[in-house]
């Protein structure tokens, strides 16, 4: 069954297929746009690493918070054994 959505004046057609391909992966709903109008193949692809970086950027965002708690998690440890 294919179902169309809009995406501002776009009209894009989408199986259960490729809802289910983007459920889960962080895109938001422009860049499904961008993807699912992109054209051919080709396109699709370029399109989907572009997302992927932006997503990998956010990793490395949020590795460095990790990194930044992790630092006070053993500033405070030290200086309690202290």
């Amino acid at each position: 069954m294919r179902l169309h959505y809009f995406f501002g004046d776009e009209k894009v057609y989408m199986d259960n297929r490729d809802i289910n391909q983007f459920t889960g992966t962080g895109l938001k709903e422009d860049e499904i746009r961008k993807v699912m109008v992109a054209g051919d193949r080709d396109a699709r692809i370029r399109a989907l690493r572009t997302c992927r970086l932006r997503v990998l950027d956010e990793v490395h965002k949020k590795q460095q918070e990790l990194d930044r708690l992790d630092y006070c998690i053993r500033q405070i440890s030290e200086n309690v054994k202290a």
